[in-house]
């Protein structure tokens, strides 16, 4: 028997379409299929500004499996800086000067080169970046904005929450001093949903500066393999009414502790999904006479993420087990991780299982330890992980 928390559309958009920048136009300063550069712009001085700021580079961010990331980067005409520009909607270039409202990016609906449909509402953006400025106070920016049935104008209607459903922005300083050598980064942007509009469109929107005109000339910025997440984690699980102790999401199996396992019905064992628009299934399979094995499947709204949770319910009481309890839950003992960042190998020092996951969950290593321990990054790319151990989460960054 299953309970089901919602139904997704199966009509939804939930990724972009070439977000790897695998596919192109043409040849290096052609455009990426589905994105669009000042060589597709519009407006008064669209013509001043058609050059290419952009080239297609082979390669790619560290354990790729693609052959092509997009480099954009800032160029200067007549003496005025141009920050590199990438979109998926289109560039406006109606003045000289950089700061003008009268430049923007925007949602050209009716033109399916220059608009992207999107209904799917994700939780966070995943991309990976290399950043080389001349200057270390130079910030570049990446915003992904899911907006209503107009023709959305980026940065001008950014605070326009009519206008727009969720927005997902990043600021983020350079990653390498030198152009020549990429130094990538996975960078995780959560989505704020503050918007009152209904999803219709997603436009996205890459730059070199936060600010108009900012920066240098030839201050660059490499992107890959831009990615929706999309929640498939639960916060909790009850059982008639009873919390599970020591629950935490990215734990997937326990063994607990109950009055009689066999009296218990699927409609009494309830998981709370991280988000709304997730799906929860229970079933519920007898073991023998003192245990059932029942497995919650989180399905996320994109309707592929998923996670599975293994709980056996006993009516005894082996070592190990957890107890259902009420109210706050306490904390699993700390531990602490060493050197972080960290180029080769961490050391740990705690008790218990602790597991090693990406961003996006998917688990790297999992080891029990008694005291100190030392875990190995040199296979990982650059980038930050996640080490748990109980209700205790530590950021590893590798470098």
């Amino acid at each position: 028997m299953a309970v089901v928390a919602t139904l997704v559309s199966a009509a939804a958009q939930y990724q972009l379409p070439n977000g790897g920048f695998e596919e192109w136009d043409g040849g290096i300063t052609s455009e990426p299929t589905h994105w669009n550069s000042f060589a597709s712009s519009d407006g008064t001085f669209a013509g001043m500004a058609s050059a290419p700021h952009h080239y297609r580079r082979n390669g790619g961010r560290p354990g790729t499996m693609g052959s092509h990331y997009l480099t954009i980067y800032t160029k200067s005409i007549i003496g005025i800086k141009a920050n590199g520009n990438m979109t998926t909607g289109r560039i406006h270039a109606g003045a000289m000067s950089a700061a003008d409202e009268e430049n923007y990016n925007y949602t050209q609906r009716g033109n399916a080169d220059h608009s992207q449909p999107f209904t799917g509402t994700p939780d966070s953006l995943y991309v990976w970046v290399s950043f080389y400025a001349a200057s270390e106070n130079s910030k570049a920016q990446l915003s992904a904005i899911l907006h209503g049935d107009n023709n959305f104008k980026a940065p001008n209607e950014e605070e326009d929450v009519e206008k727009y459903c969720g927005k997902a922005v990043a600021r983020f300083a350079r990653t390498t001093t030198s152009a020549s050598t990429p130094q990538w980064q996975q960078v995780q942007i959560p989505f704020d949903y503050s918007g009152s509009s209904e999803p219709a469109y997603m436009l996205v929107n890459i730059t070199t500066n936060a600010v108009p005109g900012g920066g240098d000339a030839d201050d660059s910025l490499s992107v890959d393999d831009l990615m929706f997440v999309y929640s498939a984690w639960l916060t909790g699980v009850s059982i008639d009414g009873r919390a599970v102790r020591y629950f935490r999401k990215g734990k997937l199996d326990y063994t607990v502790h109950v009055d009689d396992a066999a009296l218990l019905t699927p409609h009494e064992i309830v998981g709370i999904p991280e988000v709304d628009d997730a799906t929860v299934e229970v079933h519920q399979q007898v073991i023998d006479d003192t245990s059932t094995l029942v497995i919650l499947t989180v399905t996320a709204e994109d309707g592929v993420t998923a996670h599975s949770y293994r709980l056996t319910l006993t009516t005894g009481n082996p070592e190990g087990a957890f107890p259902l309890g009420v109210g706050d839950v306490p904390e699993m003992p700390s531990f602490q991780v060493y050197p972080n960042p960290a180029t080769t190998a961490v050391t740990v020092e705690g008790h218990g299982i602790v597991t090693l996951t990406d961003l996006a969950g998917r688990s790297i290593e999992s080891r029990e330890i008694n005291g100190t321990a030392h875990i190995d990054l040199s296979s990982l790319p650059a980038g930050v992980y996640l080490l748990r151990n109980g209700n205790v989460t530590r950021r590893v960054v590798k470098e």
